[in-house]
């Protein structure tokens, strides 16, 4: 039977048999790009990317809700680079994007998997669609010349006749090119994805551990303000409490280890003094230890604070050391003189916190 469908392109026709469809745009689906060296570039269906059942905390429904929009509002290409480590909802949100500008906005979605040849050139050949970079700098390393990720700078530009919306997830934002940083033409949002505190985390396990008692959460949550916990970590707690173990025995187990310095992390002591003044400093301490005789002391301040870990009460903002468990010493005066007696009857409140950092600083 001759071929239904013959297709002109370069010089060279191609027959194909009645199974061949032509469309004017993309239909709305989810792709992968293939690439072959003797055919070049092509996209195959995979499945679309959807938050399914999986619960969403924090605020990810309203950077969605803010990314759509402003795409929308928006005349040209817009980018969106989201950064943090593995494990804070990255992919999450991108699942979520993908489904409110597929259902929504009736676009397609392209996931950019592998570094191939001429990529940012058949990209530019898409119609409007979501192009997702997932782990970018890791697809794309950002050494030597530099091509890997600067063949996208022109397509990130937006100044492309078609409309597009590019979303980067990150890892390692030291890793990613400075032109693509601190540039909104290129990238208008750069979204930084916090770790859960406290009460997240207490919901979280409220969510996932049907029955769990007021005892395992407050466990739980006093990790949480030692030790960073992301979404990964709190499901595989939390799929350890639903099989009855106990947090205290099990989290030894687990692949969930502290990493900082000999044990330490950088811990802020917020001093207020009976004057209202507020002076902190800050020193690396072990948050685990509860018996040692620890210290924070600032050179620059001539302020020293000594305190036990086991005396300490956790709050909503960090650890509040009580009346009478602490001592300080304070050499400043206002003639110079210096005096090493402790001043702690003149302080009102001392409270101890990591400081707040997103999952990724630069």
């Amino acid at each position: 039977m001759p071929a239904s469908t013959i297709v002109a392109s370069g010089g060279t026709f191609r027959l194909y048999g009645d199974s061949v469809q032509t469309f004017d745009a993309l239909p709305v689906a989810t792709y992968a790009i293939a690439f072959d060296p003797m055919s070049g570039y092509s996209l195959r269906n995979t499945s679309p990317l959807s938050p399914g059942g999986e619960p969403v905390y924090g605020n990810h429904p309203e950077r969605v809700k803010r990314i759509v929009r402003g795409y929308q509002s928006m005349d040209r290409s817009m980018g969106v680079i989201l950064s943090g480590d593995k494990g804070m909802g990255k992919s999450l949100m991108i699942r979520m994007l993908a489904e409110q500008m597929r259902d929504g906005l009736t676009l397609p979605t392209i996931l950019v998997q592998h570094a191939t040849p001429g990529l940012a050139s058949f990209l530019d050949e898409l119609g409007e669609c979501v192009v997702v970079f997932d782990e970018f700098e890791k697809v794309f390393p950002n050494d030597g010349d530099n091509e890997a990720q600067n063949q996208f700078l022109s397509l990130f530009d937006g100044l492309s006749t078609t409309k597009r919306l590019y979303v980067l997830s990150v890892n390692h934002l030291h890793l990613v090119n400075d032109f693509m940083l601190n540039r909104p033409g290129r990238f208008h949002y750069h979204m930084r994805f916090q770790y859960p505190d406290a009460e997240t985390v207490a919901q979280y396990l409220r969510d996932q551990v049907p029955g769990i008692d007021d005892r395992q959460i407050a466990e739980v949550t006093d990790f949480s303000r030692k030790y960073d916990i992301n979404f990964d970590h709190l499901r595989a707690i939390a799929f350890e409490l639903r099989l009855g173990e106990s947090f205290s025995e099990v989290i030894p187990d687990l692949n969930i280890k502290r990493t900082g310095r000999h044990g330490s992390d950088l811990v802020q002591a917020h001093i207020t003094w009976a004057d209202g003044e507020t002076d902190v400093i800050s020193d690396n301490i072990d948050l685990f230890d509860l018996d040692a005789r620890q210290s924070i002391g600032s050179w620059e301040l001539e302020l020293s604070l000594c305190f036990r870990m086991r005396d300490a009460v956790a709050s909503r903002d960090g650890y509040v050391l009580p009346a009478g468990t602490f001592e300080i010493t304070d050499t400043r005066n206002d003639d110079d003189e210096k005096s090493d007696e402790p001043r702690s009857s003149e302080v009102t409140s001392i409270v101890l916190r990591r400081p707040a950092k997103q999952s990724i600083d630069f």
